[in-house]
């Protein structure tokens, strides 16, 4: 249900989560969807691999999905074209998804508006 908070609500039913969270609650993000125990993939800075508060999450098992070039993004300002250019690398991180523990993808970029239709979304508070 849209503008639920992420960290107290939890749907009847839903099989996976796909996000891009606010890189700055990774560590309550990831500890919430390993909660959870189902599948999910969550757009991480490549750095969010090491640390001690994702070590034991990471230790469940954990996937990778990254590409041979930086994400570009959407922003606020941006929606109908994306910012190019990442300071940082990033990547899927992912849980019971991926048919191997690590894929490297050729990223193609969409060069189109950021459009939103239908999907559900549940705030990080």
């Amino acid at each position: 249900m849209e503008g639920q908070n992420f960290f107290e609500y939890e749907p009847d039913e839903w099989d996976i989560i796909v996000s891009n969270p606010p890189f700055s609650v990774k560590d309550k993000v990831l500890e919430r969807l390993y909660s959870f125990n189902k599948p999910f993939a969550i757009l991480l800075p490549l750095n969010s691999l090491q640390g001690k508060q994702r070590y034991k999450y990471f230790k469940e098992g954990i996937q990778i999905l990254s590409f041979d070039a930086r994400v570009s993004y959407h922003d606020k300002e941006h929606m109908d074209s994306v910012v190019k250019g990442s300071p940082f690398a990033t990547a899927y991180f992912c849980r019971d998804l991926l048919s191997k523990d690590l894929i490297i993808e050729k990223l193609i970029t969409y060069e189109r508006p950021l459009i939103y239709g239908g999907i559900q979304n549940v705030k990080l508070r």
